[in-house]
């Protein structure tokens, strides 16, 4: 009996070590993977933060840390404001892994994500699922506040256009004074006191009514008139504005408001004056494929500068330009899709530029009606 008891003893030592050796490791692997967990926390949120919450960079730059939880392989579809782009991190080969499709989007903006996930982190309760679940959020948070940026400055720029509206006022009313005043004088000595109020008065409302004017340009497609316009004499004008070398080539006649139309191409164009790119002569092709007139314009690339990032053209304020305020190709793809035009980038090792579509209307006027 005694030797009996001496090895129940001991079994059930061993049986304790053994749990206790059990939740020891349990619980320094838990350790372990909580500091895994709240590093990759750390470094998306600083990651974030240090791209300063830009959607696009954010993504590009996480791989390091999803491959570092069990991820696989990451698959984008991303549109960002009407530029399309595919990114791949990983392995392109099929790999043995559970699938976990994410949609992620605000207006132009768009991301199709398939991420493809080891057996332990696709588990719904694992840590690493909790990473990529925090990863997709803070991805969605970036393009809302984008979203946010976009449409606290439109609402600056309508209060402005009101400040705008409220300057036209007053300067008819002062014009309609004016002319009140004149047919009430008669007297010679009157008049000559008119012209000497004038002479002090009309500068500044000259000064404030140029600069009513100027900012009025770009403005909504209704209320400006539709003419027939000859795409080489437009596209023409907008080169010796800008001085630039181009040669242009083919025409086409159509019916679209000149102002806007000039407008859009100035935006356009203006990239090649602005941005140091190019090398020799721009070349601009008109052409008519029914029902649409192309308009392509591509030039020789500087070979020391790197890639063009197509998906960044068409995003309002974000720009390389020193002096530039990120608006002009969004303002131009904006003006283009009133118009029912279309504007895309275009790259390959050896030349860049911009491919421009635009409705050819057989009947005169039939975009105008359609506009108003």
């Amino acid at each position: 009996m005694p030797a009996l008891e001496t090895s129940l003893i001991h079994w059930l030592w061993l049986v304790l070590i053994f749990i206790g050796f059990t939740l020891f490791i349990t619980a320094a692997y838990f350790r372990r993977e909580s500091k895994r967990l709240s590093k990759a926390l750390s470094d998306l949120y600083a990651l974030n933060q240090s791209v300063n919450q830009d959607a696009l960079d954010f993504f590009e730059q996480s791989w390091p840390i999803l491959s570092s939880l069990g991820c696989l392989k990451v698959e984008a579809n991303i549109e960002w404001f009407g530029e399309k782009k595919q990114i791949c991190f990983g392995d392109k080969k099929f790999l043995h892994g559970k699938s976990q499709a994410f949609y992620v989007s605000r207006d132009d903006m768009v991301f199709k994500l398939k991420i493809v996930l080891n057996r332990k982190a696709s588990e719904s309760g694992s840590l690493s699922f909790l990473v990529i679940k925090t990863f997709i959020n803070i991805l969605e948070q970036n393009l809302v506040l984008k979203q946010a940026e976009i449409l606290t400055s439109q609402k600056r720029l309508e209060r402005y256009q009101l400040f705008i509206q409220h300057e036209i006022k007053n300067i008819a009313q002062f014009i309609q004074l004016l002319s009140e005043q004149v047919g009430m004088l008669e007297a010679d000595q009157d008049k000559i006191r008119l012209v000497e109020r004038l002479q002090s008065t009309l500068p500044a409302m000259a000064e404030r009514a140029k600069k009513a004017v100027l900012h009025m340009k770009r403005s909504s497609v209704k209320g400006y008139e539709c003419t027939e316009l000859s795409l080489h004499s437009v596209l023409q004008d907008v080169v010796n504005m800008y001085h630039l070398e181009a040669v242009i080539e083919g025409d086409a006649t159509i019916c679209l408001p000149n102002t806007l139309l000039m407008e859009a191409f100035k935006n356009i164009l203006g990239n090649f004056r602005d941005h140091d790119l190019t090398k020799g002569v721009i070349n601009i092709d008109i052409c008519t494929e029914s029902p649409e007139v192309l308009i392509r314009v591509h030039c020789q690339r500087d070979q020391i500068k790197s890639d063009i990032q197509s998906e960044r053209l068409f995003e309002p304020f974000w720009t390389t330009s020193e002096s530039g305020m990120g608006l002009g190709l969004f303002l131009a793809r904006e003006l283009l899709k009133q118009m029912n035009g279309r504007v895309q980038f275009e790259q390959d090792l050896t030349t860049f530029g911009f491919l421009i579509s635009l409705k050819n209307n057989k009947e005169k006027g039939a975009l105008c009606r359609e506009l108003k």
